[in-house]
């Protein structure tokens, strides 16, 4: 809600009127709801891997009236964007103009490359990613800061995490939209290694935090520690990598 939800309106007014919009991470549908129902020819697909958000993001799309628009996809995203990529080949569907991303960060790397490589973007596509820093997005910022995406980072408020506030990325894809373009984008540059250690260390914290065992084990206090060391760490390392694709503001 609030300041994000107004940077992605904006974002999406800049893009086609029938652009096909994917998110990752769906909860219980507030973001993909308002964006449908702001934009009616806006076609969204959405994913989410827990079944019991899933019936409720159901249920309010239903209430909503826009279960013609909006599509809630049951499935964890490394199963599910294989196959849409599959579609897409056979024409199925359509290349995406809008990706919005909300979930833990480290996941981000791997979901931005599986779309990025496969023809799933299309040029100009406009790629939104919450929360980038505490949750450990490192590899994804390198990858926007390495391939061909104009991008911006927008201070945004976060809630329950022990900090005040985090970033949100959103990018424009450069790449012209042509077959094979996507393979251009510069594959010998591996992430520096303090890149590759927070990432590390950002998915053991998220895999002990939604495990059952080990969450027990973990309270407010470890998530704001964690939180808090993990931005800092993070803001330092890219501001010691000046890069003119990605800008603060």
């Amino acid at each position: 809600g609030g300041l994000k939800l107004e940077l992605l309106r904006c974002a999406l007014r800049g893009g086609a009127s029938e652009t096909v919009l994917l998110e990752i991470g769906t909860y219980c549908g507030y973001t993909s709801i308002a964006i449908a129902a702001e934009h009616p020819q806006t076609r969204i697909f959405t994913m989410e891997v827990d079944p019991m958000h899933v019936a409720i993001a159901r249920n309010m799309v239903v209430l909503a009236g826009l279960a013609q628009e909006l599509h809630v996809w049951t499935g964890h995203s490394k199963y599910l964007l294989p196959r849409l990529a599959e579609q897409q080949r056979q024409g199925i569907l359509q290349s995406f103009g809008a990706l919005f991303m909300d979930r833990w960060g480290s996941e981000y790397h791997g979901d931005f490359a599986a779309l990025d490589s496969s023809g799933l973007l299309k040029h100009g596509a406009i790629i939104m990613a919450d929360q980038v820093f505490w949750t450990g997005a490192s590899l994804f910022l390198w990858d926007l800061m390495t391939k061909m995406y104009s991008s911006r980072l927008f201070g945004v408020h976060v809630n329950d995490v022990g900090i005040n506030e985090d970033f949100l990325a959103i990018a424009i894809r450069d790449v012209p939209d042509k077959p094979g373009s996507h393979l251009k984008q510069n594959p010998e540059a591996p992430a520096p290694r303090e890149f590759q250690r927070l990432h590390n260390e950002a998915e053991t914290f998220r895999e002990a935090w939604v495990d059952t065992a080990g969450s027990r084990y973990l309270g407010a206090s470890q998530l704001q520690r964690f939180a808090s060391r993990m931005q800092e760490e993070l803001l330092e390392i890219i501001s010691s990598f000046p890069c003119s694709h990605l800008k603060m503001s």
